[in-house]
């Protein structure tokens, strides 16, 4: 877990810049219908757009501070919205739901979470068997650069930066890697946010990470073992090619024959 509701209620809010994917996840949806079943949902930045679009949301994670402030959000942007959210406490690595999904995602490199093999092959078994017949299963990670993330060890980059509307305070965003694991594929990095107030006084919030950095063919591979096969692959979200110097690896999976 996140640790608190405030905790929650922070990640929601140094997240909702972030809508650059929200395009192709609303087409998804719109394609395949609802109900779609959103894999680490965390406070629900894609699981509100869909309701928004008029798509029935599951949203599965295991914080419960999360599903919370999700479940709040969904009720402050009105009956209609909240009608078409439920939201669902569970491990995404072993769930069991009496539903099965038109389509299932996994947005925003949550997979990269899963650090062990183990784990990666657990959760893509049960996107498998909640797959409805036909249904998709989309997703996206980074496509790593690791010849980049060693030399860039511990120099802090700069992200993105906005106003949050709730305070009015500037969020500044950096950040930078921590460590690497060849033998694993786990990259350590941190994430700052600077609040900046109006007087200009800063209040840092620093969060450690680690996450699993994915090769293509390594994907390839473990979809294929878990039953499923990639029908379209991209760099990013608006169709570009998956290739070298891609920021994204972008995913839509079908049932393998």
């Amino acid at each position: 877990m996140i640790g608190d509701a405030a905790a929650a209620r922070a990640f929601a809010a140094e997240h909702a810049h972030y809508t650059e994917d929200l395009a192709m996840w609303t087409a998804a949806a719109t394609a395949c219908g609802g109900p779609v079943l959103d894999l680490g949902s965390a406070s629900g930045r894609v699981a509100l757009a869909l309701a928004r679009a008029g798509v029935e949301v599951w949203a599965l994670d295991a914080d419960a501070f999360m599903l919370t402030e999700l479940a709040q959000a969904a009720a402050d942007a009105g009956a209609d919205v909240a009608a078409r959210v439920r939201t669902v406490p569970g491990d995404m690595r072993d769930f069991s739901l009496t539903t099965r999904f038109p389509l299932v995602l996994a947005t925003m490199n949550t997979l990269q979470v899963l650090l062990d093999p183990h784990d990666h092959a657990e959760c893509l078994r049960c996107v498998r068997s909640h797959l409805a017949d036909g249904g998709e299963f989309w997703f996206d990670v980074t496509l790593p650069d690791i010849g980049d993330v060693v030399d860039q060890m511990g120099l802090v980059r700069a992200g993105h930066e906005h106003v949050d509307e709730a305070t009015g305070e500037r969020w500044i965003h950096s950040s930078w890697y921590e460590g690497y694991d060849a033998a694993t594929q786990t990259a350590s990095y941190a994430l700052r946010v600077d609040h900046v107030a109006g007087d200009g006084t800063s209040r840092p919030a620093v969060r450690h990470h680690d996450v699993h950095l994915f090769a293509p063919a390594e994907l390839t591979h473990l979809l294929a073992r878990s039953g499923l096969r990639v029908l379209q692959s991209w760099g990013g979200f608006a169709g570009e090619a998956l290739e070298d110097g891609a920021a994204h690896q972008v995913y839509r999976c079908g049932v393998a024959s």
